[in-house]
């Protein structure tokens, strides 16, 4: 699997190199044309950083999908598990790096900076927004691949845009399920940044405390019961396709 994971992201590193190099100078462009560093500086950057990660996983899902059409690639002695988790786990290779690079400038910030108007349980509320987003991002990702599996093991016209209509229905139907037995819908990724920042807890240090909103376990639980069916019918395809 590693030798896999090296070979994918080898003959994807030139892409890469070039989405992160254009991400640090728009934000070190954003951080030169600020007068100060405050909490609308930093929300940019967090966008930033997201719209980067979000680049990221569209290069593993991007070669996914060229592996698949691939005959070279079919010959490579990799079982379908293999080929099916490699570029999720390219994904989250490239995700925790974009993290890394988030939190060196915070780092740098804190140096540099009093963020004196940061809460004081920001780590802790950091954390859970990262693990958060890390969810939310891979699930959606699980599920455009496997829309894209099974669009491809068609034989007929049209299949990409069955593709397209397969992953409209797993979100949409995924999101009413969990709204109708759970009350929650935990992959949305507008919940991720779902806090609270209100007055009132000066021991923190900074006079605000934030408030996350916990999520339902049970919708969570549903979605790792979709995520792990998903991923076990693409390798049965990919399989299949293989095979063929």
């Amino acid at each position: 699997m590693l030798k896999l994971l090296k070979y994918d992201l080898r003959r994807r590193r030139e892409r890469i190199l070039v989405f992160i190099v254009i991400a640090l100078l728009i934000q070190a462009g954003m951080w030169i044309s600020s007068a100060t560093v405050d909490i609308g500086l930093l929300s940019l950057n967090m966008a930033g950083y997201y719209v980067l990660a979000i680049a990221l996983v569209y290069i593993a899902v991007a070669g996914y999908f060229r592996n698949l059409k691939s005959y070279q690639r079919q010959l490579l002695p990799v079982t379908a598990l293999q080929t099916v988790l490699s570029p999720m786990l390219l994904a989250l290779l490239l995700i925790g790096g974009v993290i890394i690079l988030g939190l060196v400038q915070l780092g740098i910030y804190r140096l540099l900076y009093p963020l004196d108007f940061l809460p004081g349980n920001l780590l802790t509320v950091g954390f859970q927004v990262i693990l958060r987003s890390l969810w939310s991002t891979g699930f959606l990702m699980v599920m455009v691949m496997f829309s894209i599996t099974v669009a491809l093991s068609l034989r007929m016209k049209w299949r990409i845009w069955i593709g397209v209509v397969i992953l409209f229905l797993l979100e949409n139907g995924i999101g009413y399920l969990e709204r109708t037995l759970f009350g929650t819908y935990f992959i949305a990724l507008d919940m991720v940044f779902n806090f609270e920042i209100y007055p009132g807890n000066l021991q923190s240090g900074s006079g605000f405390t934030v408030e996350y909103a916990a999520a339902n376990p049970g919708a969570l639980l549903f979605e790792l019961a979709a995520a792990c069916l998903m991923i076990y019918g693409m390798a049965v395809l990919v399989k299949k396709r293989i095979e063929v």
